[in-house]
């Protein structure tokens, strides 16, 4: 993991303080793969999230599906439709307390696989750093695992907010370059551990093989802690960027976008050696951005639907603009629970299949310089918002 000692210690960062009760603690890891047998190419994603660990640190609870306390002979009464049977009261909506691990595909056949722990039961070392939750395994350069979610399981606990399936993964990985910088105040911080980064390894997905090759993970990484997520969630990611100035791939450039951090987003871009940052914990007049994701009001050449990702920033030495596309019918909507419960989620709609641009502007005086006009694809795409669970 070619990174500094200081990025290594955030990396490691637990929940701290009152953070172990009411908080989050979440790393999230996303790469390519090529199936051994068709050559398609799949994106993935490999989640590790502490959510309120130690408000039940023994049993993990899952606050999204209220539990009826209900006896043998209360379920006759309620089937009778007996007076008693109004007296039976469902149990208190408690807030979610656990260590969730999940592994995803978000392409043309997304869906995820969710497991569920107690922090009593996650082992914890710090030199070398390792995480390691039942057969789950994350380090500071490898993550393996095995889930298997039986459509019988899925169709019983649909708590768990996710898919039937099967996923064994054995990787390794190497950050190329990283970021401390994004987002820090008291209690939230969020930055790009890996903002480009290499995959190497093997993961089944399904029942299908998918060779993981370094050239071709286009990898990325993040950490965010905080109480709870942003109201609104805005994310961007690509290392697969094509120079339209040059013709030439550009092969040592990248740059994530996250947010919203009270209105603002944060924009961290390697391109080609020369780093540009936007953070959105910055004061306001050092960078104002606009955003926004809508319905594009046109159809794709395919006469599809299309979800339409925007960032501007404008500083005074710096113009970015980014416009992205993803088709509607390739999104995958996912809901992720808030720390504080009763039932509040993240409701977010995700998808690798962005395509676009990305333009750079330096200024000179009244002038613009174009510094780059590159293509974008294979980029990661989410937008979500708070709100509460309709089931």
């Amino acid at each position: 993991m070619a990174v500094s000692k200081k990025s290594l210690k955030y990396s490691k960062f637990g929940l701290n303080g009152s953070h172990k009760k009411i908080g989050i603690n979440f790393w999230r890891f996303f790469f390519n793969g090529t199936a051994t047998g068709s050559g398609q190419e799949g994106t993935f994603f490999i989640e590790l999230e502490m959510l309120n660990p130690w408000y039940s640190p023994t049993e993990p609870i899952l606050g999204y599906k209220p539990r009826v306390k209900i006896k043998e002979e209360d379920l006759q009464y309620a089937l009778a439709g007996t007076e008693s049977a109004h007296e039976i009261q469902p149990e208190k909506i408690l807030n979610p307390s656990y260590v969730a691990i999940r592994v995803g595909k978000i392409d043309s056949e997304p869906k995820q696989l969710c497991s569920y722990v107690s922090i009593k039961n996650v082992k914890f070392n710090s030199k070398p750093f390792e995480i390691i939750a039942g057969n789950k395994i994350f380090t500071e350069n490898e993550l393996s695992g095995e889930m298997i979610i039986s459509n019988e399981e899925n169709a019983a606990h649909p708590e768990y907010l996710c898919d039937a399936g099967f996923a064994k993964w054995n990787l390794k990985y190497d950050v190329i370059k990283d970021y401390l910088e994004g987002y820090e105040n008291q209690t939230d911080k969020w930055f790009p551990i890996g903002m480009r980064s290499c995959f190497s390894g093997s993961i089944n997905f399904d029942g299908i093989d998918y060779i993981v090759e370094p050239k071709k993970s286009a990898g990325y990484i993040d950490r965010y802690w905080a109480k709870t997520f942003p109201d609104k969630w805005f994310h961007i990611s690509s290392s697969n960027l094509t120079s339209e100035i040059s013709g030439k791939t550009l092969f040592n450039s990248g740059f994530t976008v996250q947010g919203a951090f009270e209105d603002k987003i944060s924009f961290l871009g390697d391109f080609e050696g020369s780093d540009i940052l936007f953070c959105a914990d910055a004061p306001n007049r050092l960078y104002s951005v606009m955003w926004n994701c809508v319905e594009a009001p046109d159809l794709d050449e395919d006469e599809e639907k299309r979800l339409h990702w925007s960032a501007s920033f404008n500083s005074k030495l710096w113009v970015i603009d980014i416009d992205l596309y993803c088709k509607i019918k390739a999104l995958y909507n996912r809901v992720l629970e808030l720390p504080e419960g009763q039932r509040k989620v993240l409701n977010v709609v995700q998808s690798a299949t962005g395509i676009g641009e990305i333009k750079l502007y330096r200024k000179n005086k009244n002038d613009l310089e174009q510094i780059e006009l590159a293509r974008i694809s294979n980029a990661i795409c989410e937008f979500g918002q708070t709100e509460e669970a309709n089931n």
